[in-house]
């Protein structure tokens, strides 16, 4: 079953304008959930990913937190049951143990299927670490709060989170460092790089895999773009992908034959290789869409 949840996570009116998040999604509060596994670190190829369950049975949640990026930027998922079905992504309500929302909180509930259990995807975020790093600077242990669409709400006591970040810090040196970058100097940037013009740019009508568009099949892909001190795209990598392949090969294919950068500075005013990350979305009969 565990497994099986790891790959699910691998692959109004003027009022309710001005009612807070919180406000939105409150439900009856319930007894947190205690874990039931260690934390687990997983080094795959291209994210390093903090994998830890809670409860037990049909009720058992596996909960991800991943990071791929040289930024402290985090991604989380939950697997289990219960999550709510929603056609894109919602706001959602965060908390930790020194944080009571953490600001602007966004994610997906897709609904189970027979192999896989349902799951919530959250969009990559800065201000989720900030909060766990509280906690820890605090000297407090986690207690993540999470309420969203349809009255789901779930508290999952994390415990201590110190040793857990402490791990997935040395996992994403050791990634970006695969990467032939210096951890060290990416986390001190000045800047990183900025596209010349806007990435919508690099992709065409033409581009789109053959006879998938009239099939109305679309894909979404994250890629990694190493850019050099010229600005130019030295490597196209996928960081994560849905859909077929193709799409994956026509990314890196345009990005890194039209995509021209404004190299990284370093802390010295230099400039110096780094990473450029995000998504692409690949729709049939519109335009491409570009997310962080």
């Amino acid at each position: 079953m565990r497994g099986r949840m790891a790959l699910a996570l691998a692959g109004g009116a003027a009022m309710l304008g001005t009612m807070t998040s919180s406000m939105l999604f409150a439900a009856e509060p319930k007894p947190p959930m205690v874990p039931t596994s260690k934390w687990n670190m997983d080094y795959a190829p291209t994210e390093c990913r903090l994998l830890r369950t809670f409860g037990e049975g049909k009720e058992q949640i596996l909960l991800q937190i991943a990071r791929y990026d040289v930024l402290d930027r985090l991604e989380m998922a939950l697997a289990g049951p219960h999550i709510p079905a929603t056609d894109e992504k919602q706001a959602v309500s965060v908390s930790t143990s020194t944080v009571a929302e953490v600001p602007g909180m966004r994610a997906q509930g897709f609904a189970g299927m027979r192999n896989t259990p349902a799951t919530l995807r959250f969009s990559p975020d800065v201000d989720l670490p900030k909060a766990l790093r509280g906690d820890v600077a605090a000297g407090k242990p986690t207690m993540l709060g999470i309420n969203f669409v349809r009255r789901y709400a779930i508290r999952l006591d994390l415990g201590a989170m110190a040793n857990a970040l402490a791990a997935l810090d040395k996992c994403s040196d050791n990634l970006i460092a695969s990467w032939g970058l210096d951890p060290v100097q990416q986390r001190q940037l000045k800047s990183g790089p900025e596209p010349v013009e806007s990435p919508v740019s690099w992709f065409r009508p033409d581009d789109y895999p053959a006879g998938l568009s009239q099939m109305g099949m679309g894909g979404a892909v994250i890629i990694r773009l190493l850019v050099g001190t010229d600005g130019n795209v030295q490597k196209c990598e996928v960081a994560k992908a849905g859909g077929d392949k193709a799409f994956q090969d026509a990314t890196c294919e345009a990005a890194t034959k039209r995509a021209r950068f404004r190299p990284a500075i370093a802390a010295d005013g230099q400039p110096v290789a780094s990473v450029w990350i995000k998504r692409i979305d690949w729709k049939p009969g519109g335009a491409f869409f570009v997310f962080r």
